[in-house]
């Protein structure tokens, strides 16, 4: 099976521009994520290749720097993620698709890891549940993202998009660290969230684990240490924002 994670994302961000490429030290968010994504270990022992999907735009041209033996970018629709990830999968002759959303920093190896071992036995919908938001991984076939994502290129289908995919198809794989889930977010909108991943980040630097630590550590470091108190301000927006996004997206008819 031909796998490949696909990062969705774009520089173009109204609330906080450009923020993939915010640097902590040497490191840009986006280059966190990539390597800890890179330092999954996998049964055959092999990598699995990380492709940046985003939108055809010159400013997303900068996306290009991270390109390396194992990261690529890919370039699809302006407003249709799932489109966007059906073009990827064609282009690249995709079988299996582990999505991660690339505001989501410190996405769980472990939640990727499960989302494409799961697809590899056969399954053809998968994600991971009981992580805070923003650690939580999904995946799916390429045929069932060609057959279901929205054929408007020029559709918007952003916010809680998964919901193209039928509800009982869903292959849930339960993970835990140990805390409600609901206690941390851990996804990168806000200024407040930038300043939250800083001081994470710098931490996992500091201590030398920022690749290999593992979500239950994370999670442990942030409560520890009182980092939720850096972002909870913006909750409440975060969540409003959502919910009004996810209402005034319109999804083209799939053919």
């Amino acid at each position: 099976m031909k796998q490949a994670i696909l990062v969705t994302a774009r520089l173009g961000s109204s609330r906080l521009p450009r923020k993939h490429l915010i640097r902590v030290g040497e490191l840009s968010f986006l280059s966190c994520l990539l390597r800890r994504l890179l330092a999954i270990r996998w049964p055959d022992g092999q990598v699995v290749p990380v492709v940046i999907v985003t939108s055809d735009e010159p400013e997303n041209r900068d996306f290009e720097q991270f390109v390396c033996e194992h990261v690529s970018v890919f370039y699809g629709s302006l407003h249709n993620i799932p489109l966007r990830h059906a073009q990827a999968a064609e282009a690249l002759g995709l079988d299996g698709i582990i999505a991660v959303d690339g505001d989501d920093i410190l996405c769980s190896p472990e939640a990727v890891r499960a989302v494409g071992l799961a697809l590899r036995e056969g399954r053809e919908l998968v994600r991971t549940q009981g992580l805070p938001f923003g650690m939580n991984a999904m995946g799916y076939s390429g045929r069932l993202i060609r057959a279901c994502a929205p054929a408007d290129p020029d559709g918007m289908c952003e916010t809680g998009w998964g919901s193209i995919f039928p509800a009982d198809a869903w292959h849930d794989i339960a993970l835990d660290v140990g805390v409600p889930a609901d206690e941390c977010r851990l996804t990168l909108d806000y200024p407040e969230d930038s300043r939250f991943f800083t001081e994470i980040i710098s931490r996992l630097q500091a201590e030398g684990s920022l690749d290999t630590a593992t979500d239950r550590h994370i999670v442990e470091r942030v409560k520890a240490d009182g980092l939720t108190r850096l972002n909870q301000s913006v909750h409440e927006r975060y969540w409003e924002n959502f919910h009004q996004e996810k209402a005034k997206a319109t999804r083209p008819e799939a053919p």
